[in-house]
């Protein structure tokens, strides 16, 4: 599943002229559309196959809509934040492969995941060896009012071939 976002903005007249001090922002947009991307290597060939988009989502993470919900060809994606956490913010998330892709597992799966924040590492790293193809693989990391991209690799055994999926969660975590 990837998740691209595409920001726009809608500014206010004074803000149009030069005086944006008086006339805050007041609405930002994220277009969310996803995709997943597999790869099976079947005796050390490698074929890839992506999965058609679903439907366009706009969604932002706001104290308003702090949750997102996602399903894609071969799994179910959510992330939430918890605005009210303290001193700061979580980002929450868990990735599920549904059940007619985790059936064809021969073995275990392997899970890791990374999150950059504003195009940089900042140290969040996930890994789950040797768990069931059917595990819910679930996670969270601190966030402030930034772009956050999240990688989750998936892959296992089924049959002679190796399964690989990928999830990309591109989003923006906003006040507004």
């Amino acid at each position: 599943m990837l998740a691209v976002a595409s920001m726009t903005a809608t500014a206010s007249a004074s803000e149009r002229n030069g005086d944006a001090s008086r006339q805050p922002l007041r609405a930002v947009e994220v277009t969310l559309t996803e995709h997943t991307k597999t790869e099976t290597v079947t005796d050390g060939k490698v074929s890839e196959a992506e999965a058609p988009a679903a439907a366009s989502v706009t969604h932002f993470f706001t104290p308003q809509a702090p949750d997102y919900r996602g399903d894609s060809a071969y799994g179910h994606f959510t992330g939430q934040v918890r605005y009210n956490d303290g001193d700061h913010m979580t980002f929450a998330w868990s990735a599920k492969l549904h059940a007619n892709v985790s059936a064809t597992a021969t073995g275990p799966m392997t899970e890791s995941a990374t999150a950059t924040r504003n195009g940089r590492s900042f140290g969040y790293t996930d890994d789950h060896g040797a768990i069931p193809a059917n595990y819910l693989v679930h996670s969270s990391f601190r966030v402030n009012t930034s772009h956050y991209v999240l990688t989750v690799n998936e892959h296992f055994r089924s049959g002679r071939s190796t399964k690989y999926y990928t999830t990309v969660f591109d989003f923006t975590v906003t006040l507004i």
